[in-house]
């Protein structure tokens, strides 16, 4: 007898029982199937869970066991669980190891549920044939019909349980998740009582009736909510996934279009409309080559998608209004049943990105003021001409007096000054050649021949030629250096350097002019590199000479001062003239610690000076300041410091200024020169009226003292007009005077018969060191006598 039938409080309990047990059991396969899904599960604990399957089976199978009628067969009791558990493990192992395999594989679901249920009915079917022998009874049409509920619930089961693993949680997922759980177990155990009638045998039809048929309904009704559970959610994940694909395609910020495999458009989202100009009627209606300039490589690229992989590929479109637009397609293959049925093309106007590629390219390779091709693009032209094997020459210019323009002027000014002189220089060229700026106010250019003096003529003939903006003249002296491959060199950056050479050599020859680069220039360079070295170990060691050249009244005769001045004596090169080291010493920079070194030693003389004489005795030294010292932040600072260390007053010395230093920043000269002059220290202007001086800077800056240039002197029958004019200037400004290169009685006459008080050359004394001078000028009379 079964149960719910005789007894039906006690057998319901039963079964009850057994239902909860295989609930709970199916909870905790689909968490830690959803647990080995997100994470690493060991070993150990599917075994565990396993086992854990296998006892929960053989528990639910015990209180089965007791909702029958009947007592079971004690001699095969402890077998039956036995192997009741071990079938169990297997199952639970088996779903733990498969059920993680992707959703939709049919196929797949139906081989792995026909073995579980083959299981599950072998581990039903052992029920009547070990525990109830004497109750065993086959019939083969219900056999055959368990059979088939079986399959048909564990394929439900399997999927069920696959759906849960592999699918995105829902709002809703926890409760639907318990009542699957729930609707499981009542299948499992309905499969039991439906499996025992079938091998057991009924005491009347209506007795079969009600001991088969109704668990039966019990399991189909279960296996019914089993199947749709897994509808309702993939109708749902069919639903969010095309609403996600419609989103994709119809929102993506490119345009996209959904192509058939013969070519034609079959959907075009709103951003085709905007790139295409077509609405999405007309476009529907093309092929999607018509929207390409280049149809065949289009067709070409679109094969190898059609092999089944994605492309990328740069093109042009052309759009309703017959524009052409860069565009970057990526071809996508449309994959239907492992098919190709066609493919997306996702289309993105890169028109602005290339655009922009080319604007970065072309100020990577040209100047930005001029638009001329730069140092960069400079380079690779004269190596592509030497790579093919063509004569050329390149004419490196210099314009003279750049600085002036811009300091007078402006830096806007100075542009636009740079811009005229590009586009004259083009012009000269004619295109026979290209023009480069290479920095600041320097021009290259890249002449194909044999080197051309002619065009270098031209250039500094068309350039004495006024310039003419904003209602001002300017004439610019272009001093150019020339140099030709392969001639003179074959490598670019020794061509180069060559060209350097000789437009600087036209600078020593007094600019304005062109030079051609000869070998020898190149050893005149090595010489001023190995000159800079050995200047910086003069300085380290202090191997420059002070020399002084006295000062006196052009009437009385008498000491008024002195000039001091350096002279270097090479151990191996002898006596190194002023005029070479100084421009090197200027040119790096090295002018700067030399300078400051003859402040030093100079104040230590006036110390020493000071305690060995009266200091009414000592004269005025005045030391010659670069313009780069003079600019320097720290200068003021620095001279008053020294000031202060050497205990002195600054009307003991006097700062000699080039019109260089006067021609710079007015305001940064003003500023120093008023922290100097606090100091007491007077300030000259040396070599007065050779440079560009102007009344107006005069009348601003505060200076004392200005310097008559020996030049002026040296032909002063000629130029006693300008002398005059000089001294004139001076009186109205307040200025004191010294004219400088005196050596004949003839020009200490004339300077007399002017009013120049003060004078300085060969006629009185020539430049003498330290020691000669100290001996002849400096008054060995004790400070406290």
């Amino acid at each position: 007898m079964l149960p719910f039938i005789d007894i039906p409080g006690v057998h319901f309990l039963y079964t009850i029982t057994s239902v909860l047990l295989i609930s709970v059991l199916t909870r905790l396969v689909l968490y830690v199937s959803q647990q080995m899904m997100r994470t690493a599960v060991s070993t150990w604990k599917v075994i565990l869970l396993s086992l854990g399957t296998g006892l929960s089976a053989v528990l639910a199978t015990y209180s089965f066991t007791l909702s029958i009628d009947a007592d079971p067969a004690p001699q095969a009791t402890w077998l039956f669980f036995a192997i009741n558990f071990c079938v169990s493990s297997i199952s639970g192992a088996l779903i733990l190891l498969v059920v993680r395999s992707p959703i939709g594989n049919t196929k797949h679901d139906l081989l792995i549920s026909l073995l579980l249920a083959a299981l599950i009915y072998l581990l039903h079917m052992m029920t009547p044939f070990f525990l109830y022998p004497d109750l065993r009874d086959v019939h083969l049409v219900e056999v055959l019909t368990a059979i088939v509920m079986t399959q048909s619930t564990i394929f439900s089961l399997f999927r069920f349980v696959n759906m849960y693993t592999n699918g995105e949680r829902m709002k809703w997922s926890k409760l639907l998740l318990s009542f699957g759980s729930l609707m499981s177990g009542i299948a499992i155990v309905g499969l039991g009582y439906c499996i025992f009638a079938a091998f057991t045998s009924y005491h009347s039809a209506a007795s079969h009736s009600f001991h088969f048929l109704i668990p039966t309904v019990i399991v189909l009704t279960s296996n019914t909510v089993l199947t749709v559970i897994p509808l309702l959610y993939r109708n749902r994940a069919l639903l969010m996934t095309h609403q996600l694909y419609q989103s994709l395609f119809n929102d993506n910020p490119n345009a996209v279009l959904a192509v058939k495999s013969d070519g034609s458009i079959q959907h075009a989202n709103k951003e085709s409309k905007f790139l295409t100009g077509y609405d999405e009627e007309t476009i529907t209606k093309m092929d999607a080559a018509a929207l390409f300039l280049d149809k065949e490589i289009f067709r070409d690229y679109l094969s190898i998608i059609e092999n089944g992989r994605s492309h990328q590929w740069d093109t042009k479109l052309i759009n309703r209004s017959g524009v052409q637009k860069d565009v970057h397609i990526t071809g996508i293959p449309t994959i239907v049943k492992h098919h190709i049925v066609g493919y997306f093309l996702v289309i993105k106007d890169i028109s602005h990105m290339i655009e922009t590629a080319k604007q970065v390219e072309f100020l990577a390779y040209h100047d930005d003021l001029t638009k001329l091709p730069n140092r960069r693009l400079m380079q690779q032209q004269m190596q592509d001409y030497a790579d093919k094997g063509i004569t050329f020459s390149i004419l490196l210019i210099d314009y003279d007096l750049f600085k002036r323009i811009n300091d007078i002027f402006g830096h806007s000014f100075g542009d636009k000054v740079l811009i005229e002189t590009a586009s004259r220089l083009e012009k000269i060229l004619d295109g026979k050649g290209t023009v480069n700026r290479v920095g600041g106010d320097e021009f290259l250019l890249i002449v194909p021949g044999k080197p051309s003096n002619r065009l270098a003529q031209v250039i500094v003939e068309q350039f004495r030629q006024p310039m003419r903006l904003q209602d001002y003249e300017l004439v610019l002296q272009a001093s150019i250096g020339i140099a030709s491959f392969p001639e003179h060199a074959e490598d670019m950056d020794n061509l180069y350097k060559y060209a350097d050479i000789a437009m600087y050599q036209t600078k020593e020859n007094g600019g304005n002019n062109y030079t051609v680069f000869q070998p020898e220039m190149a050893e005149k360079q090595v010489l001023r590199f190995e000159i800079e070295h050995e200047l910086q170990e003069a300085i380290e060691t202090q191997a420059f000479d002070l020399y002084f050249q006295p000062k006196f009244h052009s009437f009385t005769r008498t000491i008024t001062g002195a000039e001091v001045l350096l002279r270097w004596h090479h151990p191996e090169r002898g006596f190194i003239p002023p005029n070479v080291f100084i421009p090197i010493a200027e040119e790096s920079g090295l002018i700067v610690a030399i300078e400051r070194s003859v402040i030093e030693r100079v104040m230590a003389c006036l110390s020493k000076w000071r305690k060995e004489t009266y200091e009414c005795t000592i004269p005025c030294i005045s030391i010659n300041v670069s313009v780069i010292t003079f600019l320097q932040d720290d200068f003021s600072s620095f001279f008053r410091e020294r000031l202060n260390h050497y205990n002195l007053t600054g009307n003991m010395l006097e700062l000699e200024i080039t019109e260089r230093v006067v021609m710079q920043n007015e305001t940064k000269i003003n500023s120093t020169l008023q922290k100097l002059r606090e100091t007491g220290v007077k300030i000259s202007i040396d070599d007065f009226g050779t440079g560009y001086s102007s009344l107006n800077y005069l009348d601003k800056l505060q200076v004392d003292i200005l310097k008559i240039d020996q030049t002026f002197i040296q032909h002063i029958e000629y130029n006693q007009s300008i002398v005059a004019t000089i001294l004139s200037l001076a009186d109205n400004l307040k200025l004191h005077t010294i004219a400088e290169g005196v050596e004949t009685e003839a020009q200490l006459r004339a300077l007399r018969g002017l009013g120049c008080t003060e004078v300085q050359g060969y006629l009185f004394s020539k430049p003498l060191p330290q020691s000669d001078f100290e001996s002849a000028y400096i008054l060995q009379i004790p400070a406290d006598a």
